[in-house]
């Protein structure tokens, strides 16, 4: 059996926008225990780097920049744009059932196809699947990550479980 475009990437995105509604949710429980200060939605890991809020709604909004094109229609509009817990979760269930209705023939028939797309100030060129597995996937990758990382630097107890749902450890568990 060959590995289709849309078995390589919408399954994904549906299971690690789960792990981000849940890293959110997380975020979210952990900022309502704390005494009040800066939010965790404008959290980063450095300055110059996007906060919290905005690498969530980044990695949400990747999955939908990897399936458009390749459906040949215009992105949804979706919610989140204020940033707030609310909205937070609000676009990810937005981008989850958009993601679920996408007619998997259909997207597969674009794996030749060349799509350009816009990557900070270059403009790249690729097939179908090569945009999906070089560029959107690694993209939507690094802003989960980086909406972990923020978590972690916050000092929030996530994990590897917490990241990718497959892994599990007792609780207090340090590799170190």
């Amino acid at each position: 059996m060959a590995l289709t475009l849309h078995a390589a990437s919408v399954p994904v995105f549906l299971h690690y926008l789960e792990r981000l509604d849940a890293l959110v949710t997380l975020a979210e429980r952990h900022e309502a225990g704390r005494a009040a200060g800066a939010s965790l939605l404008h959290a980063a890991l450095a300055e110059g780097m996007f906060a919290f809020a905005q690498q969530v709604q980044i990695a949400a909004g990747f999955a939908v920049r990897a399936c458009c094109p390749l459906l040949d229609i215009e992105p949804p509009q979706l919610a989140g744009g204020d940033g707030s817990w609310h909205q937070l979760h609000a676009r990810i269930g937005a981008v989850r059932a958009f993601l679920a209705a996408i007619d998997a023939e259909r997207m597969n028939a674009s794996a030749r196809r060349e799509l350009s797309t816009v990557a900070g100030r270059a403009s790249p060129s690729f097939n179908g699947a090569d945009f999906v597995l070089r560029y959107v996937l690694p993209n939507f990758f690094f802003h989960l990550a980086m909406a972990y990382a923020i978590l972690r630097k916050e000092g929030l107890p996530v994990g590897k479980q917490d990241f990718d749902g497959y892994h599990a450890y007792p609780a207090g568990f340090s590799f170190l």
